[in-house]
């Protein structure tokens, strides 16, 4: 079954996994993005180790404009200044892992706002870490 994630960001947002992986070294979360990696131009494969496994996770970078019509009403959007990466995840914890801790570091550190296809619901840095929570208990 394929779910998505989608990640709402400003425009000003880094994009870089270099900023990933200093935010996910300050907050203590055990990711490793791959060196290198414009998320602003990236699409395909985003490769990462998590708790030492290495993995990845399918990405694609997107128009507000395109996904627009999915998303319930939100004030905190600026239609005009939003990039949207989605996430496409099969049933593989670690894809949905990195998934998950990628969109709790641009949560926590630079205003981005998670939106879960399945639940149709935003998500907050609790709910986020609530499923990371329960996605590491099934592993």
């Amino acid at each position: 079954m394929s779910m998505s994630l989608f990640l709402l960001l400003p425009l000003d947002a880094p994009l870089k996994t270099e900023y990933l992986n200093e935010a996910a070294k300050k907050l203590d979360i055990p990711i490793i993005f791959n060196s290198d990696i414009d998320l602003g131009t990236h699409s395909g494969f985003l490769p990462a180790t998590v708790n030492s496994v290495k993995a990845g996770v399918e990405i694609l970078k997107l128009s507000f404009t395109e996904v627009s019509f999915i998303l319930p009403p939100n004030k905190d959007i600026n239609p005009k200044d939003t990039l949207v990466i989605q996430f496409r995840m099969g049933g593989n914890s670690s894809e949905t892992i990195i998934a998950l801790y990628t969109a709790l570091l641009y949560l926590s550190n630079y205003n981005g706002i998670v939106f879960d296809s399945k639940s149709n619901q935003y998500f907050n840095a609790e709910q986020l870490q609530q499923n990371i929570d329960a996605v590491l208990q099934h592993d």
